[in-house]
């Protein structure tokens, strides 16, 4: 569970993060691309990838803080 609840929060803070910085247009892999790149530099485009990031946070945090153990009954 903690593993999830990691994995959960790094890549939504970096999907919150990453879109509003330099390296999310500016990398060797857009130059050739430049009409995915226009498409990525839009500002719809941007805060759906923050919106997503924000919802994978939440949905780390909702599971961590409603983990139950199961009890085993054989």
């Amino acid at each position: 569970m903690l593993l999830f609840v990691s994995i959960c929060a790094i890549l939504g803070v970096l999907l919150m993060i990453l879109p509003w910085t330099p390296k999310w247009t500016d990398n060797y892999i857009l130059i050739s691309y430049p009409a995915l790149r226009d498409f990525l530099e839009n500002g719809f485009v941007r805060g759906m990838c923050t919106g997503l990031g924000a919802i994978d946070v939440w949905i780390g945090f909702s599971e961590a803080t409603h983990y139950q153990e199961k009890e085993y009954r054989p």
